[in-house]
């Protein structure tokens, strides 16, 4: 128990919800992310009855893992055993149940909506309560990407004033780790008490951190990247800093300028939250010091998101040994052709459906229900975005622009040539 609480005083940070929104080995940083959260979290005296935990939940013992039932958020050299962020990490929602839908629902307490799902638990928060929001995936303009389905800018920020009209929190804090992540946050409103920081404005990528040659454990290579830059760099943070005296403002501001491959931004209720300390939101109690490593900030080997797919399988073909080279060749190589595939096949949508007109790279989005029909049309008829080729929601959404939000040329152009 904190001294706050055996004193009387109700203790802040009541509340988490923490979401991995990715699967498959490549993304192995995000589940690491989120499990190293929880770790923050707990470790900081927030109950784990009061942590939600969203998490594809494939990574941990996947083929490629070189140690099953383990993840790593950071490197350690060899000897050196490293901390395994999965330990003792509860699970709420796994595999299909991971989607932007529940999500929504477990964020607006919609206990009816999660019935036969997971744990089916969902936030309980009041007007009195702080609530913490962690998402770590890919994104694009717009939008954030989830295993099967899509979380849209408009859905969220409509559900953070749902929360804020039903009375759900007292102030809410959100962490976003993903490209374009800042898009999520435009046009946030500030009066209903929620504060966002994010890792990249709204047209760039965020940053892998730990990859490569720095991707080892106990002197293993995990042939992956081990953690996002700005969300290893906000929990080292939270690790290693008396979170009681250091003020969200002073954490944003260390965490922006260790993030030196993208734009931290911050949205929102700027002005009224910042000044509080972290530790409402992350948990009060003192940490384990311990486990705390260099911050990645400037030392380690960093890729951007897209590309750690192609980094992944390239390390991996680096590290095979000689009888499992010409296998890991053949997947480095199929990647790339997939990659090319991909930008021939949105180049020629692109001119179908332009047919003509010009283009402006960088539009702003005003037709939203263009993008999402074409969002819809890609899964559909091309089998949805791959990390690498989600790079072509901006593709798609300046053509959107160009031809005055014309859904069904869009449409058209995918279904002929995908």
């Amino acid at each position: 128990m904190s001294v706050l609480a055996a004193c009387g005083v109700t203790q802040a940070a009541d509340y988490a919800v923490l979401a991995a929104t990715s699967n498959t080995y490549s993304n192995y940083r995000h589940q690491a992310d989120v499990a190293h959260a929880y770790q923050v979290l707990k470790e900081g005296g927030i109950p784990e009855d009061n942590i939600i935990t969203f998490m594809y939940d494939d990574i941990a013992n996947a083929r490629q893992n070189p140690f099953p039932g383990k993840l790593f958020n950071a490197p350690t050299p060899k000897g050196t055993p490293g901390r395994d962020v999965y330990a003792g990490v509860k699970i709420d929602y796994k595999s299909t149940d991971v989607s932007a839908a529940n999500f929504l629902s477990v964020l607006k307490g919609d206990a009816a909506a999660m019935k036969g799902k997971g744990t089916g638990r969902v936030l309980k928060s009041t007007k009195k309560d702080r609530v913490f929001v962690n998402i770590v995936d890919h994104g694009a303009p717009g939008m954030v990407a989830f295993p099967h389905t899509t979380l849209y800018k408009e859905d969220l920020q409509s559900a953070l004033e749902y929360m804020h009209e039903n009375n759900m929190y007292k102030q809410l804090v959100f962490y976003l780790e993903a490209c374009e992540s800042g898009s999520m946050f435009e046009d946030l409103p500030t009066n209903i008490s929620v504060y966002a920081t994010t890792a990249a404005n709204a047209k760039e990528s965020s940053w892998g951190t730990y990859c490569g040659s720095d991707a080892k454990v106990d002197g293993k290579s995990l042939n992956t990247c081990l953690g996002d830059l700005y969300s290893v760099n906000w929990m080292q943070n939270a690790d290693s800093q008396n979170l009681q005296t250091e003020t969200l403002e002073t954490q944003y501001t260390k965490v922006k300028q260790l993030t030196t491959r993208s734009h931290v931004m911050q949205f929102g209720a700027i002005d009224a939250i910042t000044p509080e300390p972290a530790a409402n939101f992350e948990g009060s109690e003192t940490r384990n010091v311990t486990h705390v490593v260099a911050q990645a900030g400037s030392a380690s080997e960093k890729v951007a998101s897209r590309d750690i797919p192609v980094h992944t399988l390239f390390t991996a073909y680096l590290n095979a040994p000689s009888e499992k080279r010409a296998e890991a060749a053949a997947e480095l190589v199929a990647e790339i052709t997939a990659r090319e595939e991909a930008d021939a096949r949105f180049e020629r949508i692109a001119k179908i459906a332009a047919a003509g007109r010009q283009v402006t790279v960088g539009a702003a989005l005003k037709h939203r229900d263009c993008h999402r029909a074409a969002d819809t049309a890609v899964a559909q008829y091309c089998g949805g975005y791959s990390d690498y080729s989600r790079r072509h929601v901006r593709t798609m959404i300046d053509v959107c622009e160009a031809i005055g939000g014309d859904a069904t040329s869009v449409v058209d152009a995918i279904r002929a040539v995908c």
